[in-house]
């Protein structure tokens, strides 16, 4: 109690002095300051010029309007130009593939044997040397005993050949025969062949009178081809049978002379070919 008194007292005396310094201004008149505004005397002429209105003023003539601008002409539709048609490519040809090369035939490899001595060259003509044949052919009858002549043979043919037993085949008959046989004796598969001078083909046959033959053809050393297992020498009597066999009929050979040519002994040579 002490204490509130004081502060209460206090406090009372500080609101009224702040009364005391703000109420006076409240209780002043305000001046409100208005806007100046500027004023100018003007003469009864001045006057009197500004009010007055021209009689005669001329309406400002109105502007020609411009033209109107024609709307500009469509443009013509671009039509688009037609594509042309896409052909069709040409096909490409078909190539037929190349045939494969036959592949070379592997030829056995010759056992080495001792060379025997050089011999002179010999020539090589396209055909038979019937003139070496026929030689061969009269040592080989001069060495065999006579043969006898065939039961079907006519006893006339028989005297015949007894007398003219010493005659030999002309070198026309050989020619002929030569020209005959080589048109049909094809070497073709055997070149190449190794050492084609050892495949000889002895090839025995008879003819009739009309040329024809008589009997197939009989290899002479048919034994000796057939043990040897050389195909190319099998293959080469092949050839010389077939050639025997396509050529006839002989009917070029003189039939006078048939106790001659009626049989014979040929060899097949073919490294008397060309191309061997």
């Amino acid at each position: 109690m002490r204490i509130g008194v004081p502060v209460s007292l206090l406090l009372h005396a500080c609101a009224l002095g702040l009364a005391f310094v703000s109420l006076p201004d409240s209780w002043r008149t305000r001046v409100v300051s208005e806007p100046v505004v500027p004023i100018d005397i003007i003469s009864k002429a001045e006057l009197a010029e500004l009010t007055s209105v021209p009689a005669t003023q001329k309406k400002p003539e109105p502007k020609p309007e411009p033209p109107k601008a024609e709307p500009p002409a469509p443009e013509p539709e671009v039509k688009p130009e037609p594509k042309p048609e896409a052909k069709p490519e040409p096909k490409p040809e078909l190539k037929p593939e190349p045939k494969p090369e036959p592949k070379p035939e592997l030829k056995p490899e010759p056992k080495p044997e001792k060379k025997p001595d050089p011999k002179p060259a010999k020539p090589k003509p396209d055909e038979l040397d019937f003139d070496q044949l026929s030689q061969l052919v009269d040592k080989e009858r001069d060495k065999e005993p006579a043969r006898g002549a065939p039961s079907d043979v006519p006893e006339g043919e028989r005297d015949q050949e007894r007398v003219g037993a010493g005659d030999r085949l002309t070198a026309s008959d050989i020619s002929k025969m030569q020209a005959a046989v080589g048109r049909c004796w094809q070497t073709q598969s055997l070149i190449g062949a190794p050492e084609p001078e050892k495949l000889i083909v002895r090839l025995e046959f008879e003819l009739n009178e009309d040329g024809t033959l008589r009997s197939q053809p009989r290899t002479v050393n048919g034994i000796e081809i057939s043990l040897s297992g050389n195909q190319f020498w099998k293959m080469a009597e092949q050839v010389a049978v077939r050639a025997v066999i396509a050529c006839q009929p002989y009917d070029f050979l003189a039939r006078e002379r048939y106790h001659i040519w009626r049989e014979m002994e040929l060899n097949f040579d073919p490294s008397q070919m060309a191309g061997f």
